[in-house]
């Protein structure tokens, strides 16, 4: 049994699948407020899926890019769970996952909406083959990879609808389809090492200064 997690946007998601497919599934909108739900999802997943911790065989979980705190709420307990129940844990990426659901048969540009005038960008080829590296970019950086494959989906997508008039929003979601996520974990080599957050910036909180001590 699969066990597939992701809270790198608003959306707070989990799923459970067996060989046969998906067994249940949870998937709320709540913007904040992940640490508080992400376990009770899971259990209420138990329930309804009737299964028991041994019977989780892999767990795939959403490592970014994202909301930094959504990320290692989901990150932590993907990887403490792994580790207790003696599983392999999967990375899957925000970008991987829009491609996995919509670029079986067509070219398709990823782009999630990174605040402050920011766009994270992942071109694909047919059959959700990563052209480059994911990036960041500024809004008006980021309009010639879009026009060069106007197939976009993500968040980030309604900032270009006056770009071109050849703009295909496939999705506008602001988090990728779950079960894209589980079908990406399910198929995926295993490897040892325990998946890390991909962070495309720097966060935006900075350590507190320390005065120096009064003489």
């Amino acid at each position: 049994m699969l066990l597939a997690l992701d809270t790198s946007g608003p959306f707070c998601s989990a799923l459970v699948a067996t060989h046969s497919g998906v067994a249940a599934v949870k998937s709320e909108n709540i913007g904040r407020g992940h640490a508080e739900r992400l376990m009770p999802m899971i259990a209420e997943l138990q329930e309804e899926a009737d299964f028991v911790w041994p019977d989780i065989e892999r767990i795939g979980c959403v490592n970014g890019p994202g909301s930094f705190t959504g990320l290692r709420v989901g990150l932590a307990t993907a990887r403490g769970l792994a580790l207790a129940l003696n599983v392999p844990c999967v990375g899957v990426t925000v970008f991987d996952a829009f491609a996995n659901q919509y670029a079986d048969e067509d070219e398709l540009t990823v782009v999630m909406d990174a605040k402050r005038d920011q766009v994270w960008i992942q071109g694909f080829a047919s059959g959700a083959i990563a052209k480059a590296p994911p990036t960041a970019l500024p809004i008006d950086q980021a309009v010639p990879k879009i026009v060069s494959c106007p197939r976009i989906a993500g968040s980030g997508a309604p900032f270009f609808s006056q770009q071109t008039t050849d703009l295909e929003i496939v999705s506008d979601a602001p988090s990728p389809p779950i079960e894209a996520v589980a079908r990406i974990a399910a198929m995926a080599d295993i490897r040892s090492a325990l998946p890390n957050p991909l962070y495309l910036r720097s966060p935006d909180a900075k350590p507190q200064s320390i005065p120096a001590p009064v003489a």
